[in-house]
C-alpha cells in the first residue's frame, strides 16, 4: 500500500539532494568551524557559505543570519532578546491568539515575569485586524509577535503592512515574526516588511530536524539566550551543527530554485482534495481562511460527528497521514488546537477537525485516494458514532 502523507504542516520527508549534501558534509567536513587548523577552516566556510544561501533569499545581510537548533529556539531567542533587550521602553507586548505554542508559551513565561500581554484583534478568519493594531499599539509596547502563516488552519497575516504600522507609530518597537510556516514557500523580505527578528525550521521544508536559523535586524543586539563558547557571534554558543547547517542551505537551494512551480503543485492538491471532500460530504466545513486565500500547504476541515482522532487512525490503515490540532502542544482540546480555539470553535468542533498540509513531494492524483478512503470510512464511523 502506497503511503500518502498529508502530515508536512508538521515535519516533511528529507529530500534525496538534502541527504546527499549532509552525508557529504558529515563524511569529509567534520572539523570544529571554531578551530585553526584546515578542517575547522573548511567547516567555517561551509557555514558561512550556508549563510550566504540563507540571507540570499531573504534579500538581507548574512551577517545577520544565526543559526540555532530549530523555530522554538529561534522564537524563544528572539522573544525573551527582544523583551529584555527593550524593557526600559516598558513591558507591553501585543500578539495574534491562536499563535504556535513556541511563541505562546514564551509570552506565557514573560507574563509572569510582569510584562502585559495584549491581543490584537482577528477577523472571522483569524487574520489582524489592522485598527486593532493601531489602537492597542502603545508608547511602552516593547514587542509585537505574530506568525506569518499559522501552522493550522493556513491563514497568512498582512506582515507587510503590520511592520509599515508597528515603526510608523513606535520605531522602538521590536517586530518578530514567527515564518516556521512560510519560510522557503513563499517570498520574504524582512528588510522592506520592517521585521526585526525572524524564525525558521529546516525540516518544515525537507530540510534536517535539529537546525534552524534566526534572522536579527541589522544593528540590534539581543542578549545572549544560551551562554558559552560565544559561538554565532556570541548570540548562540555551542558548537555548530554543520552538517545540519549544509543541509539547511541545500534545503533551501532546492526550494527557491522553483518556489512558484511548488507553490502551485501544492495548490493544485489542496484545491483538489478541498472540492472533492466537499462533494462527497457537503456537510463538511473549512476552519480558517477559504481555501483559495489561505496558505496553498495548510488546509483544516471540519466534519461533524467524527472524532478527529478516530479518523485520524482510521485513515492510517489506508496508508494516509494526516493531523489534529497542533503536533507541538498538549492534549487539552483548547492548548491542542489553539488557532481554532482562537476562532470559537467549541470543544466538540475542534474535536472533529482535520489538518491536511501539503508539499511539493505530493500529487494531486493522490487526494482522490484520499476521498476514496474517506468514502468508505465515513458510513462505518459514524455507525459506531455516540449520539
Amino acid at each position: 500500500m502506497a503511503e500518502i502523507y498529508l502530515d508536512n504542516g508538521a515535519t516533511t520527508a528529507l529530500s534525496e539532494g538534502v541527504m546527499a549534501r549532509m552525508t557529504e558534509v558529515m563524511r569529509g567536513t567534520y572539523g570544529n568551524p571554531s578551530s585553526l587548523h584546515r578542517k575547522g577552516q573548511e567547516a567555517e566556510k561551509v557555514m558561512e557559505d550556508s549563510r550566504r544561501v540563507i540571507a540570499d533569499y531573504l534579500r538581507v545581510d548574512p551577517r545577520t543570519i544565526y543559526f540555532t537548533s530549530g523555530g522554538t529556539e529561534s522564537a524563544n531567542t528572539a522573544i525573551l532578546g527582544a523583551a529584555y533587550r527593550n524593557r526600559r521602553l516598558g513591558k507591553h507586548i501585543l500578539t495574534v491568539r491562536g499563535e504556535h505554542p513556541a511563541t505562546s508559551e514564551t509570552l506565557r513565561y514573560l507574563a509572569d515575569q510582569g510584562y502585559e500581554v495584549e491581543y490584537i484583534d482577528s477577523d472571522a478568519e483569524g487574520r489582524a485586524i489592522f485598527s486593532s493594531l493601531q489602537a492597542k499599539l502603545r508608547s511602552d509596547t516593547v514587542l509585537v509577535a505574530c506568525l506569518h502563516v499559522n501552522n493550522e488552519t493556513g491563514v497568512i497575516q498582512p506582515i507587510a503592512e503590520m511592520g509599515r504600522i508597528i515603526k510608523l507609530l513606535n520605531p522602538k518597537t521590536f517586530f518578530y515574526v514567527d515564518a516556521v510556516q512560510s519560510f522557503a514557500k513563499m517570498q520574504i523580505l524582512p528588510d522592506e516588511w520592517k521585521i526585526d527578528l525572524l524564525s525558521a525550521s529546516a525540516h518544515k521544508f525537507h530540510g534536517p530536524k535539529g537546525v534552524g536559523c534566526l534572522y536579527v535586524r541589522r544593528g540590534l543586539q539581543l542578549p545572549p539566550y544560551i551562554r558559552g563558547g560565544g559561538q554565532e557571534n556570541k548570540l548562540r554558543s555551542g558548537t555548530e551543527n554543520v552538517p545540519g547547517i549544509a543541509g539547511m542551505a541545500e534545503a533551501v537551494r532546492e526550494a527557491v530554485e522553483d518556489m512558484a512551480g511548488h507553490d502551485a503543485q501544492m495548490r493544485a492538491c489542496k484545491m483538489r482534495l478541498y472540492k472533492g471532500i466537499c462533494e462527497a460530504f457537503p456537510e463538511a466545513v473549512v476552519n480558517g481562511p477559504s481555501p483559495e486565500t489561505g496558505a496553498s500547504h495548510v488546509l483544516n476541515m471540519r466534519f461533524p460527528g467524527i472524532r478527529s482522532e478516530v479518523l485520524l487512525h482510521a485513515l492510517e490503515d489506508y496508508g494516509i497521514f494526516v493531523s489534529s490540532g497542533s503536533a507541538c502542544a498538549s492534549n487539552k482540546p483548547e492548548e491542542k488546537s489553539p488557532a481554532l480555539s482562537a476562532l470559537g470553535l467549541s470543544r466538540d468542533e475542534m474535536d472533529q477537525s482535520l489538518r491536511f498540509s501539503f508539499s511539493r513531494c505530493n500529487q494531486p492524483e493522490e487526494m482522490d485516494e484520499v476521498v476514496r478512503a474517506l468514502q468508505q470510512l465515513m458510513p462505518r464511523l459514524r455507525r459506531f458514532t455516540r449520539r
